[in-house]
């Protein structure tokens, strides 16, 4: 089971809210599965990492 502090997930909500419908789904799965691999006590910086992995291919870069 994961626990987040209300700053944790006010953080993970928006960055959700942030992408698209249909893959908001898949970046909540990874996140999640990248905090289990971390075990249940882990620092707002692991969540952080998770949060940046979680999102790898699921944003596009706009050109500058």
């Amino acid at each position: 089971m994961l626990a987040l502090s209300d700053s944790q997930l006010r953080s993970v909500w928006a960055t959700a809210t942030g992408l698209p419908i249909d893959k908001r789904g898949v970046f909540l799965g990874r996140l999640v599965a990248q905090l289990e691999l971390r075990g249940s006590h882990f620092t707002t910086a692991d969540l952080d990492e998770a949060v940046r992995l979680a999102l790898k291919g699921l944003t596009q870069k706009s050109a500058a």
